[in-house]
């Protein structure tokens, strides 16, 4: 199996650590970095979107709630993803299980520009011989922006640090010795897709364009939790309009990095090259 551009078999350890055990390494390396910023709740949590945007690297669990990503009969067993904020590249994958026929793997990488999957195995014919991975230019507002960026942290992270306009503080937990504080936030899309488009964040413009499409009142509902020194911790969202469903990242590191590199291009084949017609690169992925 694949984790960006290299084989991996099994799963490296780094990924399989239990999450409350990385939350608590995470908390305890950056516990000298402040503990966040203070004044009105939506302050708090725009503050701490800011704080973590502005780390190097992070890695986060996937969990989904009522996705209609796939085929009914294909399930999301979960994911796990390493991000660079520097260069903004993501390196992912996605556990599936089929109802009666096993299980699958979609590795997934995101650049600024392309989101790049690779099924494992992938659907009998496919793929044409040394191709491993389908390309797809993240060129519109449609559903696939709102795909690519939801399954990433920079879409909730923005939308928090460039639109949070009111937040409620929900109450306050303990997951494994770290402090957390739960908020439920409202963000304002139409400010949100001004600063991307003023930041040439085209992707991510895109797909909160296809956001704005979906919700006519131009706000989006979050949960959001910040830890003790001010880092975002989890993030609970509904990107609208792309089928996701309620997609929760849980960070599970805030400076392990990942070695792996992009595909080589030798290696990709653009998505109309092995479906011409209107299928999404998920559908074509798992041959639903």
């Amino acid at each position: 199996m694949r984790y960006g551009a290299h084989q991996v078999a099994p799963i490296p350890a780094a990924l399989k650590t239990p999450l409350n055990l990385w939350l608590l390494l995470a908390v305890v390396a950056l516990a000298l970095a402040g503990c966040g910023t203070s004044g009105k709740p939506a302050d708090q949590v725009a503050g701490a979107a800011k704080k973590t945007l502005a780390l190097h690297w992070v890695r986060y669990n996937l969990t989904f709630e009522r996705p209609r990503l796939f085929d009914p009969s294909i399930q999301i067993v979960g994911g796990r993803a390493a991000y660079n904020l520097d260069a903004r590249l993501g390196y992912a994958f996605l556990d599936l299980q089929r109802q009666g026929s096993g299980s699958q793997v979609l590795w997934f990488d995101l650049t600024p520009t392309t989101l790049l999957v690779d099924p494992d195995p992938p659907p009998a014919g496919l793929l044409p011989v040394g191709k491993a991975w389908i390309s797809v230019r993240l060129s519109g507002a449609d559903a696939l922006a709102g795909q690519a960026e939801g399954l990433g942290p920079e879409l909730p992270l923005h939308e928090l640090a460039w639109g949070a306009q009111e937040a409620t503080h929900v109450g306050s937990s303990v997951a494994g010795h770290v402090p957390m504080d739960e908020y439920r936030v409202t963000v304002d899309l139409r400010k949100v897709l001004r600063a991307a488009q003023a930041a040439h964040l085209d992707a991510l413009a895109a797909a909160i364009t296809g956001e704005l499409r979906a919700s006519p009142s131009g706000r989006l509902s979050l949960l959001v939790w910040v830890n003790g020194p001010g880092y975002v911790s989890r993030i609970d969202d509904v990107v609208p309009g792309a089928g996701l469903g309620t997609v929760s990242l849980a960070f599970t590191s805030f400076r392990l990095r990942y070695t792996g590199t992009l595909p080589p291009s030798t290696q990709t084949v653009p998505l109309a090259g092995v479906s011409p017609g209107a299928r999404s690169v998920w559908a074509v992925g798992t041959g639903s």
